[in-house]
């Protein structure tokens, strides 16, 4: 109900229920699963947000708003153990995508956040696969700045996920090293639609550019993806 900028989106069922509200400068999510789990997270939004439209084949197209490196605050409860999420040390990401896309798509992704060796707060979004076009959606924040960059280069073992991943860009302003430590994953074919993917998470390191200027990341949290659909 209403937009990414103001409105809100819920489910619920015998398990689990989800509220996630939108304003104008945050996000606020409700969530709690099974009597075990229960979080109240507040996301602070960027005000150099990441929203990119492009083509895909004739008459497809590809929309999305993304955040990466805000600010959390809030806490989370698991098995009766609360854990607080301290706003200046926290990173979150927030992604909001539709599109008509092809029949059969596959992509890489990155995207997570922390801070450079100095203190910045770093984020990044970076992705191969999607948009076919020229345009990408390739971009990093420093201290919420956003920065773009020239399309990605994802280098890792599709046998084994969970070694380390090398993510460059042509323009050499990202050179980033991922080291995983655990993944979520699944594989559902129903015939018409089909979604195969990994999501590994885990520590990111390395240096971001803007040509002029190095920032150097180290324990930069995240995740990475490799992901087929069929829809």
């Amino acid at each position: 109900e209403g937009s990414f900028q103001n409105g809100s989106a819920s489910f619920k069922n015998r398990n689990a229920s989800l509220n996630f509200t939108n304003k104008p400068d945050r996000i606020l999510a409700k969530i709690s699963v099974s009597g075990k789990l229960h979080a109240e997270l507040n996301f602070l939004k960027l005000t150099e947000p990441l929203c990119c439209t492009s083509r895909v084949g004739l008459d497809g197209f590809n929309y999305t708003h993304k955040e990466a490196g805000i600010p959390v605050s809030g806490h989370i409860i698991l098995g009766g153990n609360k854990c607080e999420i301290i706003e200046k040390e926290s990173s979150g990401v927030v992604d909001y995508t539709l599109g008509y896309l092809a029949r059969h798509t596959f992509w890489n992704w990155a995207s997570g956040g922390g801070f450079d060796v100095t203190g910045n707060r770093i984020g990044f979004n970076l992705v191969q696969g999607v948009n076919e076009t020229g345009f990408t959606e390739n971009v990093f924040w420093v201290n919420g700045k956003m920065i773009k960059t020239d399309v990605i280069d994802f280098q890792y073992s599709d046998l084994d996920l969970l070694k380390e991943w090398k993510i460059v860009s042509n323009d050499g302003k990202i050179n980033l090293a991922f080291y995983p430590e655990g993944e979520r994953s699944a594989n559902i074919n129903i015939g018409v639609i089909a979604s195969k993917f990994h999501q590994p998470f885990g520590r990111f390191e390395g240096i971001l550019s803007n040509g002029q200027e190095k920032w150097e990341l180290k324990n930069g949290v995240g995740f990475t993806e490799e992901h087929y659909a069929k829809w």
